[in-house]
């Protein structure tokens, strides 16, 4: 069977000097006695702060009372931490040339612990603060094993003395093999480099040569992009890292615009970095500013989750996509920090792209290519440290919505601890939906609200936690008003509403098509609605129904984010507090309706599931490609042709 598991297929090559005991890219670094480092893809390891290192002390003494041999556990200097796999945040920690252990959130007991690698484990046995179970041989990873422990407690699996591996107590008086080290280890000195107390100093010195590579390589596309565009330059700023160093690239060559999107759900601490950077260097800011739009949106259809992303359409890409249209008509150069090295879709986007929701403005990624630790070489070199947003130092890995569903449980105690009103204010608004679904309390405790469907993911989040509950009832209670019957069929669809829905579609109409003898006809199906039926025959009848469902539940619940007025070519649509379409001057392109976040994703994921009885109803086979979308949207937006490819990311707004 072949994976459909997403991989990476770009890495770093972050090594490690062992004579000089810093960090290097091998490819620049032609003649150091290095070591390869086990980093879980794609490697994108960023310098430690801190907060790391205090985070280190307070754990390894909650866990093992080994705070005081902190130094000789993970050496004097400065150390990388790298982005693991685990059930939630899940980070390795490396110095001296070596993996020095993983440290976790523990979903459960909701604190950090610390997993010791070899290096770590061997230092901690020689100072008797980890527990010792004798083995007589390498057992196999995932197996049990019998020793003396307790519940929850990480041991050293030692052979002859020597650590050979890591076990974890169970509470059935068991060990599980969590990791065994591998054998060429057995025995040897714990770390290959010396314990030289380098910094981020020092590793710049080192790096000297690959930091004005990079940096040479950037100002140089920047230059001929700006020559060759000639068009107004703004910087997308996020109040982010990435961001901040693409602004600093850009200054070097003419004077930008900052836009800030606002999504209403920013920390305080990003909004006053935009603000302090501008000012710094006399830029205007001006701001996709989303309101409260947000707020609004959670009331009528709840919670956004990583696969039922309502919010980037809402808080990020109406509010830009408008202000583009009235700032810059004849288009511009929009200046973005995205990095392929931060996700698997972006290390799959180009340099040089258009975003459908604004195709007029051309954007570009200067720093595609760098790695965090070449973004913060680039930030320490040019003394730009004073400029960067606090909350780095103080535990956050990313900089952006604050109860972003794709962030890790360990985030959102982080948010807690610096902005506990915050937090605060967005579990009443999920405890308001677990009560109206009848969830247990565990959906808020251990963010299950953060996957709508019951993903490989989830299930393994609810396994380890012990509960089940009906995956169906965050579907279903989603709509309002209630679908109360149902009958699918070939060429057929019926739905009854449990209220009169005649109102939301006389409205609306005449973006499914013209009306003749008592029918509404769009390509592929008709339409007949009554009081609170609606019945839609033809060929593309399952699409028809999720269509025509999309514009009922607009009418009922709009997010007012007025999607659907800043894509309608004729101005035929206003938004109050509902939708109301002008059947005069309506050509009936469902332009409002494609990009409306109650089509795409409300009525794609949600709708789609409760017709078909499919939690993969958005994966049916009706559904009209992205490519034959795009296709209706180009005539409306055209564009010339051979120019850079149109995405749908709303994660380009802004790099982190």
């Amino acid at each position: 069977m072949v994976s459909t598991k997403k991989r990476w297929r770009i890495r770093t090559n972050i090594v490690w000097d062992v004579d000089k005991n810093v960090p290097v890219f091998k490819d620049t670094c032609w003649d150091c006695n290095y070591v390869e480092l086990p980093m879980t893809d794609p490697g994108d390891a960023r310098p430690s702060f801190d907060s790391d290192r205090d985070l280190l002390a307070k754990t390894l003494e909650e866990e093992f009372g080994a705070g005081k041999y902190l130094n000789e556990i993970i050496g004097s200097g400065s150390f990388l931490v790298n982005k693991g796999a685990g059930l939630d945040d899940f980070r390795e920690i490396f110095s001296r040339g070596t993996i020095v252990g993983k440290l976790y959130w523990d979903i459960i007991k909701r604190r950090w612990r610390f997993r010791p690698s070899y290096s770590a484990a061997k230092i901690m046995v020689e100072k008797g603060v980890i527990r010792k179970v004798t083995v007589l041989d390498y057992p196999k990873e995932g197996s049990n094993i019998s020793g003396n422990c307790e519940v929850d407690e990480h041991v050293a699996l030692v052979l002859n003395g020597e650590p050979i591996g890591i076990g974890y107590c169970r509470s059935n008086g068991r060990i599980r093999v969590v990791t065994t080290f591998p054998k060429e280890l057995y025995g040897r000195e714990p770390f290959p480099a010396p314990d030289i107390p380098t910094n981020i100093h020092d590793w710049i010195k080192e790096n000297e040569l690959r930091i004005r590579m990079m940096t040479s390589q950037s100002e140089k596309f920047l230059y001929q992009m700006i020559e060759k565009v000639k068009k107004p330059v703004t910087v997308s700023f996020s109040g982010g890292k990435d961001s901040l160093v693409s602004l600093h690239l850009t200054l070097k060559f003419v004077t930008p615009t900052v836009i800030f999107n606002n999504t209403g759900i920013e920390l305080p601490e990003t909004i006053e970095t935009v603000r302090k950077v501008a000012s710094k260097y006399n830029l205007e800011i001006v701001v996709a500013d989303a309101g409260d739009d947000f707020w609004h949106a959670v009331k009528m259809v709840g919670p956004p989750a990583r696969d039922f992303r309502w919010c980037c359409k809402v808080t990020k890409l109406v509010p830009m996509a408008k202000l583009a249209k009235e700032k810059w008509p004849d288009g511009a150069l929009n200046v973005v920090g995205q990095r392929a090295f931060e996700s698997i879709e972006r290390s799959k986007s180009p340099r040089v792209w258009r975003n459908k929701w604004f195709p007029h403005i051309l954007n570009i990624s200067p720093i595609h290519e760098w790695t965090q630790l070449d973004v913060w070489f680039y930030i320490y070199k040019n003394n730009l440290v004073e400029l960067v947003n606090p909350l780095y130092f103080k535990g956050f890995e990313r900089i952006g919505c604050f109860m972003c569903p794709a962030s890790p449980l360990a985030e959102f105690e982080t948010t807690r601890s610096v902005h506990p009103e915050l937090m605060e204010r967005w579990e009443k608004e999920l405890k308001i939906w677990k009560d109206r679904l009848n969830l247990p309390e565990e959906w808020i405790t251990y963010g299950l609200w953060r996957w709508l469907s019951p993903s490989s993911r989830k299930k393994s989040l609810m396994r380890t936690v012990g509960i089940e509950y009906d995956v169906w009832i965050e579907y279903k209670g989603r709509l309002h008003p209630p679908i109360i019957e149902k009958k699918v069929g070939d060429g057929f669809v019926r739905l009854k509403f449990l209220s009169n829905i005649s109102h939301s579609l006389s409205d609306q109409e005449s973006i499914i098509g013209k009306k003749r003898d008592g029918k509404l006809n769009a390509e592929g199906y008709s339409v007949t609605y009554k009081e609170n039926v609606i019945e839609i025959e033809g060929e593309n009848a399952i699409e028809g129904a999720i269509e025509v469902s999309a514009l009922i539940y607009r009418w009922f619940k709009c997010m007012r984010c007025k999607s659907c007025e800043v894509w309608c070519p004729t101005g035929s649509i206003k938004v109050t507090t509902r939708p109301k379409v002008n059947a005069e001057t309506c050509i009936s392109c469902k332009l409002c309706l494609i990009e409306c976040p109650m089509y795409d994703p409300f009525s794609d994921r949600i709708v789609s599931a409760v017709l078909l009885d499919r939690f993969d109803g958005w994966r049916r086979s009706t559904k009209p490609l992205r490519k034959e979308v795009l296709k209706e949207l180009k005539k409306t937006f055209s564009k010339p042709v051979g120019e850079p490819p149109v995405t749908d990311d709303a994660a380009e707004l802004g790099g982190l």
